[in-house]
């Protein structure tokens, strides 16, 4: 008899073992993204920037340059923000750094890039904050970007750190 009690028995047994493998997989944790590195919270102590850094039609968005000319944008509700610009070691064919609130920051490709716009250069050592993210110029025009959920990035034209 192929289907009798212990052919139950069995079947049962293995519908058992793999429910606790999807409870198992399902359970275990993602590595986190890094850390911060040191001094990302410099920003912090930075005076918020005082000039023009909005864009008619881009409502709730803000925008800045940097000294050196690179355009950058923060979204509202820690949406997507960042730069149009990478450093010179990131993967060939980027050419944004980005962050939100929900991922880590990383390099992509846009085409054409989205974050330039007619407004003021955020000077070095100021910052502008937009519904919990925070951009700052920071020495020789590095720009750190934080977003809600512990991510950022430090951002200059020879290297960067991504969280």
């Amino acid at each position: 008899m192929r289907n009798g009690p212990r052919a139950g028995a069995a079947i049962r047994a293995r519908r058992v073992g793999a429910a606790f493998a999807v409870v198992a997989a399902l359970s275990t944790t993602v590595p986190a993204a890094a850390d911060p590195p040191s001094g990302a919270d410099a920003i912090d102590a930075y005076p918020l920037a005082q000039g023009h850094f909005s864009s008619a039609g881009d409502f709730y968005w803000k925008f800045f340059k940097t000294p050196d000319g690179r355009s950058c944008a923060i979204a509202p509700n820690g949406g997507v923000s960042g730069c149009d610009a990478v450093p010179i070691v990131a993967p060939a064919g980027t050419n944004q750094t980005v962050v939100s609130s929900w991922a880590a920051a990383q390099y992509r490709h846009a085409d054409p890039p989205g974050f330039a716009r007619d407004v003021d250069v955020l000077p070095e050592g100021q910052r502008l904050e937009n519904w919990g993210t925070t951009c700052g110029v920071g020495y020789q025009g590095t720009v750190t970007c934080k977003a809600p959920g512990s991510h950022g990035f430090i951002l200059a034209s020879t290297y960067a750190a991504l969280w």
